[in-house]
């Protein structure tokens, strides 16, 4: 049986990531849900001031699953 490793995702990730994100889309019968380009999930996640973060399953140095976060607070509710 193989491996499965996770860690913290890298830039690089994002193309396999984005991937991953549309596979979902279309499984929910929403593709057209996705509109972010691969040039702003890269700026999003590691630009000057990321907003999310991920981490990455991997299985024979294949991404094979993303949990993907990010911080949100309201005033209001906390």
């Amino acid at each position: 049986m193989n491996k499965v490793k996770i860690r913290k995702a890298g830039k690089e990730d994002c193309p396999r990531i984005l991937e991953l994100i549309k596979e979902l889309a279309l499984y929910e019968k929403a593709p057209e849900e996705v509109t972010v380009s691969l040039k702003e999930m890269e700026e999003c996640g590691f630009g000057n001031r990321p907003v999310w973060g991920a981490l990455v399953a991997e299985i024979n140095q294949e991404i094979v699953g993303v949990a993907l976060y990010y911080d949100r607070y309201s005033t209001w509710k906390g």
